[in-house]
């Protein structure tokens, strides 16, 4: 079991290392295929070494083998995060049934891959692209669908997940509109509201509520910390991204997501 466990972590690990890529590639433009992974400053492509997950980072000791430049430590550390959800993801794939693993792996995958890079880019650009916030809708609304139709115990139907669109979408919206009018300024950007809505269609329409819930109190934690150890205005533009991202994933993995029940 050890064994399968490590490697499970390091499937993760190279799954990380994937989402990495992603989240540096996509808000530029640049295609995720081609070409090969490179320094940033020198843009020279990285060896095989340097391109295997976290041991890489180690080895050079965070640094590009051509010229020194520092690499970011956003990478192993997506890397690890990553391979920790998948073994979490795997040690719940025991205690489901036969008709269970594929649903609750694939409905795993789908978050992982669109959360881990939604969370890094909001940090960095403001932004949540649309290639992943309309993924995981489209995504998670497939799969419930697939789930409806060829599971006999569906942990989501598609009525739920199409619920879960509207109530998570919907409630945010209706919360970005009412700032809007009352302070005559934007306070929530449509990656946002998109991303609850991927949410929603994955996980269903009560988990949406309980990651808004926890998602504004973690938000509202880390204002209060910025204000008062930052110095930072209450004016201050926070991306909510992140904390809709790390609620989803506390829900889903930690909580069990529901998918147990």
């Amino acid at each position: 079991m050890y064994l399968i466990d490590i490697l499970v972590f390091i499937m993760g690990l190279c799954w990380g290392s994937f989402l990495g890529l992603i989240a540096y590639r996509v808000p530029k433009g640049i295609s995720i295929v081609r070409p090969f992974s490179f320094c940033d400053s020198c843009k020279t492509p990285l060896s095989i070494l340097a391109r295997v997950p976290i041991v890489g980072y180690l080895i050079y000791r965070g640094k590009c083998p051509k010229c020194s430049a520092k690499v970011s430590l956003r990478y192993p550390i997506m890397e690890l995060v990553t391979g920790l959800l998948f073994l979490i993801t795997f040690e719940r794939l025991l205690d489901g049934t036969a008709e269970q693993y594929i649903p609750m792996a694939i409905r795993s995958l789908i978050l992982i891959t669109a959360i881990i890079p939604s969370i890094f880019i909001d940090i960095d650009e403001r932004i949540i692209p649309d290639r992943l916030s309309i993924g995981l809708i489209v995504t998670g609304f497939l799969t419930s669908l697939g789930e409806s139709f060829f599971c006999d115990a569906p942990f989501l139907s598609w009525t739920r997940s199409l619920i879960g669109i509207l109530v998570g979408g919907g409630i945010l919206f209706v919360v970005a509109e009412a700032y809007r009018l009352i302070t005559k300024r934007d306070g929530m950007g449509g990656g946002d509201i998109k991303l609850l809505a991927g949410i929603g269609a994955v996980l269903g329409w009560y988990p949406a509520l309980f990651v808004i819930l926890i998602s504004s109190v973690i938000g509202s934690i880390y204002g209060v910390f910025m204000m008062i150890f930052m110095k930072k205005s209450r004016l201050a533009e926070l991306p909510f991204g992140p904390f809709i991202g790390i609620a989803a994933l506390f829900y889903h993995f930690i909580s069990g997501g529901g998918f147990l029940k």
